[in-house]
């Protein structure tokens, strides 16, 4: 009997260690930012408005060049710093350059074309009238 109180006794902090890693191994899996799948892409049933959805696709992908202080230079003169600098550009252009239609400069130059979730988004907020 002695045998086994000491064989337990030394065994709990090993087990209770392991259990302790496993369990905050799978918390931490839970999350997005850990290499999950990202959700899925609902656009109809998603409120876009320049704010809180087209600023932020902007801010990732465009304003490196065509933001207030450089578009003059590397943007093309293009800017898309504000709401009215982005409402007022033509959708067809825009939107040929995100999607890397043919006869369109590519854009973003410098890296891979945005989601197609994002480009999804763009396209309804200019059909839903450009909210602000």
């Amino acid at each position: 009997m002695p045998f086994l109180a000491s064989f337990s006794v030394s065994i709990r902090p090993a087990l209770l260690s392991a259990v302790a890693t496993a369990l905050l191994g799978m918390a931490a899996s839970c999350t997005y930012s850990h290499g999950d799948p990202a959700p899925a892409c609902d656009v109809p049933s998603e409120t876009i408005t320049y704010a809180g959805v087209i600023s932020p696709i902007f801010e990732a992908n465009c304003r490196r060049c065509h933001g207030a202080a450089v578009y003059a230079t590397l943007g093309g003169g293009n800017d898309f710093s504000s709401y009215a600098a982005i409402s007022s550009y033509p959708q067809g252009t825009l939107l040929g350059s995100i999607k890397h239609a043919p006869g369109y400069d590519f854009m973003p130059k410098d890296g891979g074309k945005i989601s197609d979730c994002d480009i999804a988004r763009i396209e309804a907020w200019y059909a839903k009238g450009k909210p602000q």
